[in-house]
């Protein structure tokens, strides 16, 4: 088994058990609130895993547009490009209201459609290949991936990371730290996951 056939091993499950636990058990209201004070919604987190996974497999890992640029941010609702990063509990809160919920499914599904179709075009030494810092800051700062007050995020992402380093953290395990986040979430709104 090689390092992409590991990370297939636990994403196709992973992501769909994200959406369909989350967006098929939990009422609307419960998708877009807080269940307690301090508490991400379940809108947010979904939003901002799957714009963390564009950016890092699209942008960095292979260098191509975003998915959230085949129209996806008017159909999204949202207003903006930014991964969500350091956003304040107000702006968290605007986005879950305003966002629309049948394009965020879309949105995450065509995400997830495109990151498995890059895993099958990288193998090897193509892992191996350090991602350019001044594409990384290219994308977080002109491209808007990264919103003021967040700059920590973007020399994180630009320190030396591999194609390999990427594809790890941006579209399993980011992924895996929020998807307990929001089953905790959905716990307090009473909601159980198997």
């Amino acid at each position: 088994m090689d390092a992409i056939d590991f990370l297939l091993l636990r994403y196709g499950d992973l992501h769909r058990r994200l959406i369909d636990d989350l967006l098929g058990k939990l009422a609307e209201g419960q998708v877009r609130g807080r269940p307690h004070p301090g508490v991400n919604t379940v809108a947010w987190l979904l939003w901002h895993t799957a714009r963390i996974e564009d950016v890092g497999v699209n942008r960095f890992v292979l260098d191509r547009s975003q998915v959230l640029d085949d129209g996806w941010l008017e159909r999204l609702g949202v207003g903006r490009r930014d991964v969500g990063t350091g956003m304040r509990d107000a702006e968290v809160d605007e986005l879950s209201a305003r966002i629309e919920l049948p394009a965020l499914r879309g949105y995450w599904q065509a995400v997830s459609a495109r990151t498995l179709a890059a895993l099958e075009t990288l193998r090897g030494s193509d892992l191996e290949v350090v991602v350019p810092a001044e594409r990384v800051r290219r994308v977080a700062t002109a491209e808007g991936a990264v919103a003021p007050g967040a700059e920590w995020l973007t020399e994180f992402w630009a320190g030396g990371r591999s194609r390999g380093w990427v594809l790890a953290q941006t579209p399993l395990l980011h992924v895996y730290g929020h998807y307990f986040e929001a089953r905790v979430s959905a716990g307090l709104w009473g909601v159980r996951s198997p």
